[in-house]
Parts: structure tokens; C-alpha cells; sequence
């Protein structure tokens, strides 16, 4: 009899622990997502990066920056025009798969505002290691703060050769300059800036197709317009 009751007693003990602990795998499962960034306000969704000398751009206006942890690996995003046409929240689609590998001048990804979209290169080679997970959702960012976020890490494999094919921080600035100057002339002509002097979303959105057709010849001449 007592060997019974010690027998369910220690039975008992065993059951309760093994339920504790599922409460606290579930509460913390429960935590950890309600911590990544795809439960956080969209601005909190972005993973930004400290800019270095060492970040370069290319022609599709994505920029890539050595980790400075990892030998060969960087960072991949896009810089500060993109967001000078799409001004209000975007979403990143059609984003590579981890393990994918990419070739320089390669599409990587689309930008997303509505139902218009920018789609831009990869500036380096390389295998994909990790996604930006508010991306990979498809989570809405804040346009005006995205270019300070990574998108894609990659294994980058010919950096210092295809670094050829890039801009430095210095040579970007002025060609933004120059597009920003242009589209801003463009814009204002048609008074399609807002008060705060950027234009106005629902201009982009409403564009006859044939408009955004000459804003993506002219700046994305790579690509193929859409309406």
C-alpha cells in the first residue's frame, strides 16, 4: 500500500512538472513572437545599420555593406531615391529564397506601394543567408525610413572584383541628387508635391499608366513598366 501511494505521489510530482514546464515553453514561444520585429510597429520592423565607408551602390539603387563580423558576408538594401517616389508604407515581395544564389545585376526583390512597384538588382553575388523577417512577411515599412534598413544578408563571393561595378557613397549622393532634382521638377510642374515637399502618394497611386510608364523608362530603365 504505501508503495502505491509513494508510486502515485511521484507520479503525480512528474505530471505536474511536465505541465509547468509546457506552460513555460508556451509562454515563452508566446513571447518571443510577440518580440519579433513582425508583431512590431512597422518602424520598429526595420533592422537599420550604421552607413560605413565601406557601403557601396549600385546603378538599381540597392546599396550593399560588409557586415564587418563575418569575412565575405554583407548586407543588402535599398538607398534613399527609391523612397523619394514611393512616399508612404511599402512592402518588399518576390524576395529570394535563404540559400538561393544570386548573380550580380540579378532582380532581387520588388518595392511595393499599392499596386505600383519598383523592381531592383542585386549589386553583388552571392548566396543568401537571411531575410529581414518583417520583409519575408510582408510587412508595410514606413517608405520615408527604409532605405536605413537591411533587407538581405548574402555570402557575398567575387566582393572586392564587383566592388568595380559600384558607386561609393560620394558618387551616389550626386546621382540621387541629380534624379531627386528631376523627378522633384516633374512633380512640381504637375503641382503633385505635398506641403512637406515630397509627392503625394496618391499621385503615384492614381498616375495614369502611362506617366508612371515615362517615371519608370526614365529611372528604372532596366526594368519593364506596369500599369
Amino acid at each position: 500500500m504505501v508503495f502505491v501511494l509513494v508510486a502515485a505521489t511521484v507520479f503525480l510530482l512528474i505530471a505536474v512538472d511536465y505541465f509547468l514546464r509546457r506552460e513555460e515553453g508556451i509562454q515563452k514561444t508566446e513571447d518571443d513572437r510577440k518580440r519579433s520585429p513582425i508583431f512590431l510597429a512597422p518602424e520598429k520592423a526595420l533592422l537599420p545599420m550604421e552607413v560605413t565607408p565601406e557601403r557601396a551602390f549600385h546603378l538599381s539603387h540597392t546599396w550593399v555593406q560588409p557586415d564587418g563580423k563575418e569575412n565575405g558576408t554583407v548586407y543588402i538594401g535599398l538607398d534613399e531615391f527609391v523612397p523619394q517616389i514611393l512616399t508612404s508604407d511599402v512592402t518588399i515581395r518576390n524576395l529570394p529564397l535563404i540559400g538561393a544564389h544570386l548573380p550580380q545585376g540579378a532582380p532581387i526583390w520588388n518595392v511595393y506601394m499599392g499596386k505600383r512597384y519598383l523592381e531592383q538588382l542585386s549589386p553583388v553575388s552571392g548566396k543568401v543567408v537571411a531575410i529581414n523577417p518583417a520583409c519575408q512577411a510582408g510587412v508595410p515599412l514606413p517608405g520615408d525610413k527604409i532605405e536605413k534598413s537591411w533587407i538581405l544578408k548574402i555570402n557575398a563571393e567575387r566582393l572586392e572584383h564587383e566592388n568595380h561595378n559600384l558607386m561609393n557613397i560620394e558618387q551616389a549622393q550626386i546621382l540621387n541628387q541629380s534624379l531627386k532634382d528631376e523627378l522633384y521638377l516633374n512633380a512640381h510642374r504637375g503641382e503633385y508635391l505635398n506641403d512637406g515637399g515630397k509627392i503625394d502618394p496618391d499621385y503615384i497611386l492614381k498616375m495614369d499608366p502611362s506617366e508612371w510608364a515615362k517615371i519608370v523608362k526614365r529611372f528604372f530603365p532596366y526594368q519593364k513598366s506596369e500599369s
